[in-house]
């Protein structure tokens, strides 16, 4: 399988959805999250564009799940695994809008504002 096709198997359906779940979808996870310990904390702008990126793959695992469905044993499953694939979709950008917002930050200084 040469890398283009690696790449394309997803989103041609090709594949079972347990292999886009735990190959695509964790393997590639933690690859992907592997490049965070090169980035710099400080540097805003990298943490900005390794953000947008794992949003970018993260979409690409999930369009990819959802293509898989149809490989599913059941109707049942199928169904399931195409709902989740939507509202994962959905909540995706929610979740990178509160990621770049701060929103996640665990900022220690505004304990000290609390009095504790």
């Amino acid at each position: 399988m040469t890398p283009v096709q690696f790449i394309q198997a997803p989103l041609r359906a090709k594949l079972s959805v347990a292999r886009v779940f735990w190959l695509y979808g964790v393997a590639g996870s933690l690859v992907y999250g592997c490049l965070e310990f090169f980035i710099d904390p400080g540097n805003t702008f990298l943490m900005r564009i390794y953000t947008i990126g794992g949003c970018l793959y993260s979409a690409y695992v999930i369009v990819g799940t959802y293509r898989c469905s149809v490989n599913c044993g059941t109707e049942g499953m199928a169904r399931f695994v195409r709902v989740s694939s939507i509202v994962s979709l959905i909540l995706l950008p929610i979740l990178a809008y509160f990621e770049l917002s701060g929103a996640f930050s665990s900022d220690l200084s505004q304990l000290e504002q609390l009095n504790f």
